[in-house]
């Protein structure tokens, strides 16, 4: 049943309907805001510092949560990663990746007791599915590049790396980093322009997976219309995602946008985990 939930926000469309579904679930909700947003002022949420983790625990016990849940992208500095893993109990001053600061901060709440869960237990409907998604279907070699790209991002991923990364053929050509997804469509449209991408038989495949291992609570992949909307721009032919662990936030509106792109969205699931 519903309890009492502390909402850590990040950036992204999907936190408004994230706390728009958990109050209809019956929920109720503390908003910690990971970075300043005007659209959540009605929320008055408690501005995180990253530099003072023991002030967002406090907060979360004050607030007596049941839950924790983490949505939207989250964006830290080196410094606020020391500080984050120190806190934790990390001894090593080096900063850490994303899937590091995402196992520290799951102990902490273990020693708080609270369990996280993930947004796609809030808003229904969230995870990709297996196959075809759309109406734009893709076999013969668009579809053994999209399936040449989604091993690259699974392989990319166990590094450490971002998410998503961008093939021609069977060459790899740019990998995300932390500029996120909108960046790396952004620097493969200038490569496209400059001719490095894009004018050969091989066709430029969008992929975008979770990292090996990445539990289901936190900082899964996602797409929305945005990135469709820029991956039609960069001349890509086929976005392919990780099933059951790919956010497509606002579902109707991503398909329908790469159904009048002509791009094809297929859902893999990872044999790696």
């Amino acid at each position: 049943m519903p309890g009492r939930l502390a909402l850590v926000a990040g950036s992204g469309d999907l936190v408004p309907q994230a706390i728009a579904a958990a109050r209809a679930a019956g929920w109720e909700i503390r908003v910690l805001a990971l970075h300043p947003r005007a659209d959540l002022d009605a929320e008055h949420p408690f501005q995180i510092k990253v530099s003072r983790p023991d002030q967002v625990l406090r907060e979360i016990r004050r607030f007596k949560a049941t839950h924790v849940c983490a949505v939207g992208g989250m964006h830290m500095s080196d410094r606020e990663r020391e500080t984050f893993a120190e806190f934790a109990g990390d001894n090593d001053v080096a900063s850490k990746g994303d899937s590091k600061l995402s196992q520290l901060g799951a102990a902490l709440l273990k020693i708080l007791g609270l369990p996280f869960i993930g947004v796609h237990e809030i808003v229904s409907d969230l995870l990709a599915a297996e196959g075809q998604i759309g109406a734009v279907s893709a076999d013969g070699e668009l579809l053994r590049t999209a399936e040449f790209a989604f091993a690259a991002a699974r392989r990319a991923g166990a590094l450490d790396l971002g998410q998503a990364l961008v093939v021609a053929g069977a060459r790899i050509v740019a990998t995300e980093d932390i500029g996120g997804t909108d960046e790396l469509l952004t620097r493969c449209r200038v490569y496209r322009e400059r001719g490095l991408i894009g004018d050969g038989r091989g066709h430029l495949v969008l992929a975008k997976t979770a990292k090996p291992g990445q539990p289901l609570h936190v900082d899964l992949p996602a797409i929305g219309k945005n990135t469709v909307t820029l991956a039609q721009k960069t001349g890509i032919e086929a976005i392919v995602v990780e099933t059951g662990r790919t956010l497509l936030i606002g579902r109707s509106e991503v398909i329908a946008a790469a159904d009048a792109a002509g791009i094809a969205l297929i859902g893999i699931a990872a044999q790696d985990d």
